[in-house]
């Protein structure tokens, strides 16, 4: 990283990879039975959790529910594109991107969908003015995957 412009979109994806690691944490932790005991939650999770009044203790469908609508309502734009195809065949879609933020820096997940339409190999890349977009170091695939996971992205 050279410049201030650099680290800024390095940040600016590193920011997203945390919270996305975080709402991973939260998705797989609503997923068991609740034993009584959030000591198992990091602080990040917890401190999360109660920024948006999440209740960690209660019914897992609610938490999981608010979890959708949190991941949904950060994309700005979910986009799918198709395959190379012959003129007429019915077009499948090959990839997805979720975008997150955009200007300067501007975040996103890239991935590959499959045949049920389902996301595989996500990346989390960033990106700013005269910077290609650059995969993240950083990034979680299991926690990118399921936070794609959370979209739509057509019929089989």
């Amino acid at each position: 990283m050279n410049t201030d412009t650099d680290r800024a979109a390095f940040f600016a994806g590193r920011s997203y990879a945390q919270t996305i690691a975080t709402l991973w944490e939260l998705g797989f932790y609503a997923e068991r039975p609740f034993s009584g005991d959030t000591d198992e939650l990091t602080p990040a999770a917890l401190a999360l959790a109660a920024e948006n009044a999440w209740d960690v203790t209660g019914s897992r469908d609610d938490l999981t529910e608010a979890l959708r609508e949190y991941v949904q309502g950060m994309a700005l734009s979910v986009l799918v594109r198709s395959e190379w195809h012959e003129p007429g065949a019915e077009a499948t879609y090959g990839q997805f991107e979720v975008l997150l933020c955009t200007g300067g820096p501007a975040v996103r997940i890239l991935g590959e969908l499959d045949s049920y339409r389902e996301p595989y190999r996500p990346h989390l890349q960033y990106q700013d003015w005269g910077i290609p977009w650059t995969d993240h170091p950083e990034a979680l695939t299991d926690a990118l995957a399921w936070f794609a996971g959370q979209f739509y992205y057509g019929e089989n």
